[in-house]
């Protein structure tokens, strides 16, 4: 699997929380009260610098509220073939 991907993954991700978390007017702080982890953590998370944990994921999902695969839904599929085929 190309790393590539799997970190525009993460970038599509932690920018989805950050555009939601903006959307909802609450600060990074915020967001780690609902969710119970550090500011500094959220902010990991939306820079891409860190991968949450199933857990966090869905505790972030329900802290923004939004069903969990929406943090997914920009996430854009490699359009390499030979992605599949590794």
């Amino acid at each position: 699997m190309n790393e590539k991907h799997i970190e525009d993954a993460a970038v599509a991700f932690g920018t989805k929380i950050r555009h939601l978390r903006s959307e909802l007017n609450i600060s990074q702080e915020e967001l780690g009260n609902r969710t119970n982890v550090s500011t500094n953590h959220i902010g990991y998370i939306e820079r891409a610098e860190r991968q949450p944990s199933l857990k966090l994921i869905i505790a972030i999902a329900f802290a923004l509220p939004v069903h969990p695969a929406t943090l997914f839904d920009t996430i854009e599929l490699p359009s390499d073939p030979e992605f599949y085929t590794e």
